[in-house]
């Protein structure tokens, strides 16, 4: 990498971590934790995808590829506990029961509420196929449990569950909140980077912004995403489900893919007097 590539792209860490260390702050994680979570995501990145097919990956060449001292890296690589993170796989399994509900059920809920509610048990529509289905192994209780928590569902006077929103959202507590912060930046962040290298067909990556805008302005903006991105999503839900294979039997081809859609919403107060409108202010890419 050229210098001044190196520069440009340390100029670019150092504009993504500036959030990330406010939050830190804010919660009171000092460098030094900051530091060791960096120390082990080096090392795992060496080990894990720096290697040489055929050969183990020593930790002489970690410490020649991360910097890190050879015996850092025998110390992290030996550490019996490891930091713990929540796993993704709860979060998805709660997610893809309220995705398969809304997903099965959707054409049907306008003027037909019934659908949005479902016996507890029973063969057939009932929320424990649904659980079945689109959980795996967990718990039919357990997924009640969290979307009951999370402000999804509802546990009616008659034993019946009620959908009351048609989205799930994990964050609502701190470890969802954490786990989210963990997953969903990652997956930003390598399709920036695979887009980057430039390797093979680039990913969707596009965004829109304005900053000139009155706070006003935005309730309207905040609502029409919530109603249409929702369906955007809900759209492409559907279509993934139905090329993968835990979803849709009969799916033919080879490989195992991961495939994720997102969108986002952010806004921030701008610093100087507002000014009319320029072609200047508007971002599209």
């Amino acid at each position: 990498m050229q210098p001044s590539t190196n520069s440009h792209l340390l100029s670019a860490v150092l504009t993504l971590l500036r959030p990330l260390v406010r939050f830190l702050l804010a919660r009171g994680v000092a460098f030094d934790s900051f530091v060791e979570v960096a120390k082990r995501v080096f090392i795992d990145g060496a080990e894990q995808d720096f290697g040489i097919p055929g050969k183990r990956q020593t930790d002489s060449r970690i410490s020649v590829l991360t910097g890190l001292t050879r015996k850092e890296v025998a110390r992290l690589r030996n550490d019996a506990e490891p930091l713990s993170v929540v796993a993704d796989q709860q979060l998805n399994r709660a997610a893809r029961v309220v995705s398969g509900w809304v997903r099965d059920f959707a054409p049907k809920f306008k003027g037909k509420a019934a659908y949005m509610t479902l016996p507890l048990e029973g063969s057939g529509r009932s929320f424990t196929e649904l659980v079945r289905r689109y959980s795996g192994d967990m718990p039919v209780q357990a997924v009640l449990d969290e979307l009951v928590r999370a402000g999804t569902v509802a546990r009616q006077d008659d034993g019946s569950v009620r959908l009351v929103d048609r989205t799930y959202l994990a964050s609502k507590d701190e470890v969802g909140k954490l786990t989210l912060l963990g997953s969903d930046a990652r997956d930003l962040i390598a399709t920036i980077t695979h887009n980057l290298d430039d390797e093979g067909a680039a990913f969707f990556q596009r965004k829109t912004s304005y900053n000139n805008l009155p706070a006003q302005g935005l309730d309207s903006i905040r609502k029409a995403l919530s109603e249409e991105g929702q369906a955007f999503l809900e759209s492409f839900d559907r279509q993934l489900a139905a090329q993968d294979r835990d979803m849709t039997r009969g799916v033919s081809g080879h490989g195992r893919k991961r495939a994720v859609i997102g969108l986002y919403y952010f806004e921030e107060d701008v610093g100087g007097d507002a000014t009319a409108g320029t072609a200047s202010n508007r971002k599209v890419k």
